[in-house]
């Protein structure tokens, strides 16, 4: 349950400005699957090995595509671009797309390519481990250039607010194409934020809005000098910021809240309430989507980290890969 002083933080907050707001999300889209089984008997091939009977399954958008969810649920719209196989997965995330009512005008879909599935086994309700079936594609030129004509598409016809890009390192967001994107973005006056991987981070100069997790932040701010390792965050902060140039950071700090900085000031929004099984699944997604419409609506970076803080924490409380509702952030 929330503390009294963390609904303070937000609740005078008009979450009625997120209405209708257009935001275009880029990224790696990806189906996220959820199969519970049972077990009674091992295998009579394989020596101490169960037998697994399928009693459900549970489908959700995942990735850039749970972004997206996530911005319609706040009652924005959401226009996706990206790529998907021509596959079962693809098939899913066409339906489910459909079912929400987002549309896939602006997703590719590429036939020499597998959609990204993560494929997550439960054995008696417990967590037993998760199949990932994905390629680190290296987009060939040609897919790239449907990804910008895309975009570009997009930004005519509807005039988004924003453009969140949604890195998960997979090759819809690659060196060839983020540069582009946001000279694109800068042409148009589009505010850029940006949920970014291990990957290309270095690419994403003078952004409006940079997103890590703490593990990602640190990777990404270390010292260019040999043995250097800088602990302070505020630190760490300025470091990140003369490489890229943020003109805000927002690091998720996990059960600890976030970590907040303009490149000159920063503070911590600490996370007064905990979980004792937090459910992590589509957390990040969440938050870049809360944080960049509260980012259109013009509120400061210190209203954007308590209300993305709130959004984390609903979404932890959730099973699987499920959106924030937006009468979940205004009670």
């Amino acid at each position: 349950m929330f503390l009294i002083s963390y609904f303070r933080d937000v609740q005078n907050l008009d979450l009625s400005k997120f209405e209708n707001k257009r935001i275009l999300i880029v990224g790696d889209i990806m189906l996220d699957e959820f199969v519970y089984t049972s077990s009674n008997r091992n295998s009579p091939e394989y020596k101490d090995t169960p037998v697994l009977n399928i009693t459900e399954k549970k489908q959700y958008l995942g990735g850039a595509a749970n972004v997206a969810l996530n911005i319609k649920k706040l009652k924005a719209i959401p226009y996706l671009v990206g790529v998907v196989g021509e596959d079962d997965a693809a098939k899913t995330i066409y339906a489910l797309l459909h079912q929400e009512d987002i549309t896939n005008l602006y997703v590719h879909t590429n036939t020499r390519q597998h959609t990204t599935k993560k494929l997550r086994i439960f054995q008696n309700n417990q967590p037993a481990f998760r199949l990932d079936a994905e390629e680190q594609n290296e987009y060939p030129e040609l897919v790239n250039h449907f990804i910008l004509k895309n975009i570009q598409s997009a930004i005519t016809n509807h005039k988004p607010h924003a453009i969140i890009l949604q890195d998960y390192n997979k090759g819809v967001l690659n060196a060839a194409v983020i540069p582009e994107i946001l000279s694109i973005a800068k042409q148009h006056n589009i505010l850029i934020g940006v949920d970014p991987k291990f990957e290309n981070w270095h690419l994403y100069k003078d952004v409006d809005l940079f997103k890590p997790n703490l593990q990602e932040f640190d990777f990404m701010s270390e010292s260019e000098i040999e043995n250097e390792r800088v602990s302070d965050l505020e630190k760490k902060a300025k470091s990140l910021h003369q490489k890229i140039n943020f003109k805000n950071l927002l690091v998720t700090l996990g059960a600890e809240g976030n970590f907040i900085s303009d490149g000159n000031n920063s503070s911590t929004n600490t996370q007064h309430s905990t979980l004792e099984k937090p459910d992590v699944c589509g957390a990040g997604d969440a938050v870049i989507a809360v944080a960049s419409l509260a980012l259109t609506c013009g509120f400061s970076l210190e209203q954007i980290a308590a209300l993305s803080n709130k959004a984390g924490f609903i979404v932890c409380q959730k099973e699987h890969v499920q959106p924030v509702l937006i009468g979940e952030l205004i009670n």
